[in-house]
């Protein structure tokens, strides 16, 4: 699954975008940004149809996920 990382508040306009573009409803939205246990860098799910002029990652590295080991 492909990721754009920015700042928080880039993968929130990121969302805003497509959640418009596909016209979600009734507080739905594309996805929550997801904040890496540094607290300083986030990551949201790219939309296979919005592309963004974020950084473009084809998965999260396992330092995203620290808790599942």
């Amino acid at each position: 699954m492909a990721y754009y990382l920015g700042t928080y508040q880039e993968c929130i306009n990121y969302d805003i975008i497509v959640t418009q573009g596909e016209q979600y409803v009734h507080n739905d939205n594309w996805a929550e940004p997801r904040v890496h246990p540094n607290g300083n860098d986030y990551a949201i799910r790219k939309h296979p149809n919005y592309d963004a002029e974020l950084t473009l990652v084809e998965s999260l590295s396992d330092d995203w996920f620290p808790n599942d080991i």
